[in-house]
């Protein structure tokens, strides 16, 4: 039998079987726990002082840690003995999305008893964003580099970055779906602007640094709801390669710290696009000595800052431009450039039913008939009006629509 099957004391479920009912209270549940790990850590470590260095993250980067420190204690050299409930029974363990369509199982809440050659230590991992290390003192030179190693390993090997994600105070990888600029009608001289703003600015951010230019952006989408600002965003997603895109919460940017995070982790993760969709909700313009809601402060603080940031692009809808505060619509190095999403022409009515009805059988003259007959429609409501005629002419025998 090897020293540690001697050593140590290990405990399952059944081993807490006959505890009394107080231990279901949280607090006093936790202070059990604490007792019994003291007595697994005690003899795991033996006796003498410990080397104690304690490591935290922002909670949004919580799942990031806890894969980091399983990344780090399966890694060649490391040997895991054991996992121990901390705040619970037994350590809890969740499927973490790292990828796209990877997941992978990590501790975010209990205690390791780990191995490298002949040293000892404890792990804790108490809940999202927060780990301890534990070891006798004479190893105080390898706890304070695992905590660095740590540090490291997570800002180098962050699985968000480059990636479409979207942040509601925790992050979450997205898929938007693939969006071509070609699947939907915009002026070709406003298409080729917005791109140049935008992965363009970012593509070459390094080389217009050297010639002045601030190394951030900002544009905003104005236009009527049903536009295409929607559309605009998806094709700069579907099209952002190697650049990290977030996308964020209308309910998150009611509050100043969600819309604090988001510019922190757009300079982590840069370069970056943030989208922030429906500005109006907290852009609104400011009357008198009013100074405007907290969230509006927050922003145009943030906008301001980031000009200490670099590589970051932001990406704002709005359906009510006039009515935004002049701060945002007037203030070059926040919002540089506004681009006006208007509603389409009779020629670019004409390609958007062409595209829209290439899975629709339309006679030549119903197509030109609805072109003229929607003058002054939006691409949302030209749309709608040929997914009506489908379903009207559903029951029909017909092929083609006449």
């Amino acid at each position: 039998m090897c020293d540690d099957e001697v050593e140590m004391v290990e405990l399952t479920s059944a081993d807490y079987e006959d505890i009394p009912e107080s231990f279901h209270h949280p607090v006093k549940r936790h202070e059990m726990l604490n007792r019994n790990n003291n007595d697994i850590i005690k003899n795991f470590l033996g006796k003498g002082p410990l080397s104690v260095e304690a490591y935290n993250t922002e909670t949004y980067y919580g799942k990031l840690l806890a894969w980091t420190v399983k990344c780090i204690t399966t890694s060649p050299g490391w040997e895991t003995v054991s996992f121990h409930g901390y705040s619970e029974v037994e350590p809890v363990f969740w499927d973490i999305q790292t990828d796209y369509a990877k997941n992978e199982s990590c501790m975010i809440d209990g205690q390791m008893l780990v191995k490298k050659g002949d040293i000892r230590l404890i792990i804790t991992v108490a809940g999202l964003g927060f780990i301890e290390i534990e070891a006798g003192k004479e190893h105080r030179d390898l706890v304070k580099q695992l905590i660095k190693d740590i540090s490291d390993f997570l800002k180098q090997h962050n699985f968000y970055r480059g990636k479409k994600i979207s942040f509601n105070r925790e992050i979450s990888f997205i898929n938007a779906g693939y969006v071509d600029w070609d699947s939907f009608i915009l002026d070709s001289d406003i298409k080729k602007e917005i791109r140049l703003n935008t992965i363009g600015f970012l593509n070459n951010c390094a080389r217009l640094v050297k010639h002045g230019v601030p190394p951030k952006r900002g544009i905003i989408l104005a236009g009527e709801p049903g536009s295409g600002k929607t559309m605009i965003c998806k094709a700069l997603i579907s099209e952002a390669n190697e650049i990290t895109c977030i996308t964020t919460s209308a309910y998150g940017m009611l509050h100043e710290e969600y819309i604090s995070d988001i510019f922190a982790i757009a300079q982590d993760l840069n370069p970056s696009i943030v989208f922030i969709e429906d500005l109006d909700c907290i852009g609104q313009e400011r009357h008198g000595f009013y100074r405007g809601t907290p969230p509006l402060i927050a922003l145009l603080a943030e906008m301001d800052g980031i000009a200490g940031k670099t590589a970051i692009v932001t990406v704002a809808t709005s359906n009510c431009f006039e009515t935004l505060d002049k701060a945002l619509s007037e203030r070059p190095s926040r919002f540089d450039r506004v681009f006006r999403i208007t509603r389409p022409n009779s020629q670019q009515r004409d390609e958007l039913v062409k595209h829209i009805s290439e899975k629709i059988p339309l006679s030549e003259g119903v197509r030109g008939y609805t072109v003229k007959v929607t003058n002054g429609f939006t691409p949302a409501q030209l749309q709608e009006v040929l997914h009506g005629m489908v379903i009207s002419h559903s029951d029909m025998e017909e092929e083609t629509m006449q």
